[in-house]
């Protein structure tokens, strides 16, 4: 996803230099505005985020962010802007901060995901041990000129949390990247309704309540597809019935067509509290997919979008009863329909290329 914000922000006009950690050499490698910085030590992953857990470190970044801070602080003017994206982790916003400190340059936090072990309305990611982050969060955010978030939820959350920036934190829904022209694809024709999931396969996730609802509903006239890999999942790997396929990870292309021409709803899951701050970026691709939903989510924007947008239809999580009452809601030829065309009427409004530009809108406002 942000891959597909660096295109089009580009093309918007933007001159975009990507900076990242290259956890594989000590090699410093510049390559289509692309930066790639070294660690200067030895770096071990598994330790530095230990040392993020216990404290040590605020990030398990910070042995990077030492070498970076002191190479970018002579390459960056008063007349730039730092773009700092999170995906749950905290380094790139540290990083940032404290180079707008020295430069006084404009600052975005951009949080794709909500941060990793900060608390959410008193809900944590899980119950791993980890140390309290919001004095950090806090710290480093406090000197943005804006703060974007991909989920109204998180938004307010924020705002809530650190009221003094409440003017500064705005939403962006950052939608699929590259539109799909579905009239090159021929729908094969069937009897069944064929719902898939496609994606990892987790505890995160649970595609298995799927198959549950299924097994619930008693129907000889559903499908289900799971794609992805299920080989150290163990709810999945005992499944033996006729209706149900197992499919191994397809190379995008494919992935595409096979659902174009075969899948006629699709099903996404969350089964956390906390991830109610995240829009699962597999709506995106259904919406692109001009796919109905069917969804186990918890309460926030994902299950919003697809209730209220007549998207399709969302049930809490813990709700197998319900998930199933809708699978056979969907096996109405007219209702199934209408969701379809709900989708396909709102496709163009959430593509990144159409959502980026409320993005540069705010940048232009604190430029």
């Amino acid at each position: 996803m942000r891959t597909g914000a660096v295109k089009y922000l580009k093309e918007l006009g933007w001159d975009v230099i990507v900076v990242m950690p290259n956890y594989d050499t000590k090699e410093f490698k510049i390559e289509d505005d692309i930066w790639q910085i070294p660690f200067k030590g030895k770096h071990i992953q598994k330790l530095a985020s230990l040392f993020e857990r216990v404290g040590i470190y605020e990030d398990y970044l910070d042995k990077w962010l030492d070498y970076v801070l002191k190479y970018l602080k002579n390459k960056i003017s008063k007349e730039d802007m730092i773009f700092a994206t999170s995906g749950g982790e905290l380094g790139m916003i540290k990083l940032g901060s404290l180079l707008q400190e020295k430069i006084e340059c404009k600052f975005v936090v951009n949080f794709r995901d909500p941060l990793n072990y900060g608390y959410m309305n008193g809900l944590r990611r899980d119950k791993k041990p980890h140390i309290g982050r919001i004095k950090t969060h806090e710290k480093y955010i406090q000197n943005a000129n804006l703060i974007i978030t991909s989920s109204k939820y998180y938004a307010d959350t924020l705002k809530r949390q650190f009221s003094n920036l409440a003017d500064k934190i705005h939403n962006n829904y950052f939608g699929y990247i590259k539109e799909i022209d579905l009239s090159q694809y021929k729908k094969q024709l069937s009897d069944k309704l064929r719902i898939a999931y496609a994606g990892m396969m987790s505890s995160t996730q649970k595609p298995e309540l799927l198959y549950e609802a299924y097994k619930k509903l008693n129907s000889s006239d559903v499908e289900l597809y799971f794609i992805g890999n299920r080989k150290n999942y163990k709810p999945l790997q005992n499944i033996d019935d006729n209706n149900v396929y197992f499919i191994d990870f397809l190379p995008h292309e494919e992935f595409l067509k096979f659902m174009c021409e075969n899948i006629d709803v699709g099903f996404v899951s969350l089964v956390n509290d906390y991830y109610g701050a995240c829009v699962p970026s597999k709506i995106y691709e259904y919406i692109n997919l001009g796919l109905p939903m069917l969804g186990v989510l918890p309460n926030g924007d994902g299950k919003e979008m697809i209730n209220d947008m007549g998207f399709g239809l969302a049930c809490s999580y813990n709700d197998i009863c319900k998930l199933s009452e809708n699978i056979k809601e969907m096996l109405d030829d007219k209702i199934l329909r209408e969701y379809k065309i709900n989708v396909l009427d709102k496709k163009v409004e959430f593509s990144m290329e159409k959502k980026i530009k409320e993005v540069e809108i705010l940048l232009k406002e604190i430029s």
